[in-house]
């Protein structure tokens, strides 16, 4: 018998997946992670596995839950350039065997981080779910066909009903929780460090086609994403849709600058951040501003966080917990 509060996480231990876990348990569900990295977090079992361990689909077929939120994935654009083998593997051909189990365990919803890195360098901004993809590196790639397998899976099997959360930039921290990845990947944790430390911050890129010439994202709080995918949930337990990907963008609908971030960090830090332009980063893009309102009307998913509260709390966390190691 399938147990309908019982919600398996993979990728769990991560920046969102932690976050994810604390506020399924906020909400009373019985919460599974499944992430090769242990991590105790109160309320949640978790079992240490890889994707590809063959016990992963016994945990589902016993288990039996209603749900599955699927977090794990190779996630760094640069180096799906250089390793798109990884990205490959552990983003399609892990995520195919996971929904082959959930189908045999008669799990109803599926809930698949995506990535705004599907919209590739578009000039439709703020970008609409309908935009036409184009994703401009192999991981961007990987998040797309993910979702081309989803629609033909929930086609072809009424049963299983799926969304996708295309995430634009998660970032930010929350109290007990924030971004560990070391050495940092993204522009927020990584300009925080080096002010911290003192440091000068690499810019890359200098000639895109913005208003300063610097890359534009669409921040978004941590805090922001983890309350969406508990709407997700609900949408998908209440929604009688059935045959079809339903896709959102979580995003807060603003574009900031990189030169707009250090601003930040010198508002959050009260010091001068002082920087240099480098060439710019293969599989990068010039711009990314969610078109949310999918979002807000269907899921009932508002963000409460702009840039400068997104880098006081990662500053206040970086300074908090990295300082003495840095």
């Amino acid at each position: 018998m399938e147990n309908d509060n019982t919600v398996i996480v993979t990728g769990g231990s991560g920046f969102i997946g932690t976050l994810v876990c604390k506020r399924l348990v906020e909400q009373n569900f019985n919460v599974i992670n499944i992430d090769r990295k242990k991590k105790e977090i109160a309320g949640v079992t978790q079992y240490p596995f890889d994707l590809n361990n063959h016990q992963v689909k016994g945990i589902i077929l016993i288990t039996k839950p209603t749900s599955i939120i699927h977090l794990a994935s190779e996630h760094e654009v640069a180096r799906s350039v250089s390793e798109p083998e990884k990205y490959y593997t552990n983003n399609i051909a892990n995520t195919i065997n996971l929904l082959n189990y959930a189908l045999e365990a008669g799990v109803r919803n599926f809930i698949y981080s995506g990535s705004s890195s599907v919209y590739g360098n578009t000039d439709i901004f703020p970008t609409p779910e309908n935009t036409p993809l184009a994703p401009a590196s192999p991981y961007a790639r990987t998040k797309a066909m993910v979702e081309d397998i989803l629609r033909d899976y929930t086609f072809a099997h009424r049963s299983l009903k799926c969304a996708s959360l295309r995430y634009f930039n998660a970032a930010g921290a929350v109290e007990g929780h924030g971004y560990t990845q070391d050495p940092a990947t993204h522009l927020i944790p990584i300009a925080c460090r080096k002010a911290i430390r003192g440091e000068i911050l690499e810019v890359y890129g200098h000639g895109w086609n913005t208003p300063d010439r610097t890359c534009e994202r669409d921040y978004t709080h941590v805090s922001d994403i983890a309350d969406a995918h508990i709407k997700a949930i609900d949408y998908l337990r209440a929604t009688d849709k059935v045959g079809q990907l339903n896709t959102f963008n979580l995003g807060q609908g603003i574009s900031n600058s990189v030169l707009e971030v250090i601003d930040a960090v010198n508002e959050a830090s009260d010091k001068n951040l002082e920087f240099t332009f480098v060439g710019p980063r293969a599989g990068d893009i010039a711009k990314t501003c969610a078109d949310n309102r999918k979002a807000k009307e269907v899921l009932g998913w508002t963000p409460k966080y702009n840039l400068q509260d997104i880098v006081n709390d990662a500053y206040a966390w970086e300074f908090k917990h990295k300082r003495k190691k840095l």
